[in-house]
């Protein structure tokens, strides 16, 4: 069964553009390999999935990027995060992801780059 993307609910955020308002989280390396989850990603591609929400700390953007290679990136919604101990600025993600934030999904831009909590597990020296 698919599902054709265009008829897959979105909605309009504050800047105008349309998230999929349905989408498929990445987060599975508690219990499943980088491989397996990218395979489920290639599932989710084939019936109609275009939102997918990944994160660096989830060690597996490399391999669905590879899963992503090659479909029109026009067509999906990625979403990655900064890491809660990322915010300390030698620590951080965000200067080599900024102004165009890229990670290891070999996309070249993110739809939308977020910090998980606004809140640093680790000491923030001033």
């Amino acid at each position: 069964m698919t599902v054709d993307p265009g008829r897959v609910p979105v909605r309009k955020l504050k800047g105008g553009a349309l998230m999929p308002a349905i989408g498929l989280g990445t987060f599975g390396s508690d219990r499943y390999s980088a491989a397996e989850v990218a395979t489920a990603v290639a599932g989710a591609l084939e019936v109609g999935y275009r939102h997918f929400d990944c994160a660096s700390v989830y060690d597996n953007e490399a391999e669905i990027g590879q899963v992503l290679e090659g479909f029109p990136r026009v067509q999906l919604w990625l979403t990655s995060k900064l890491w809660n101990d990322k915010h300390a600025p030698k620590t951080s993600d965000l200067p080599a992801r900024s102004p165009s934030p890229t990670c290891a999904l070999t996309t070249s831009t993110l739809t939308w780059f977020t910090g998980r909590f606004p809140i640093t597990t680790r000491p923030v020296s001033t």
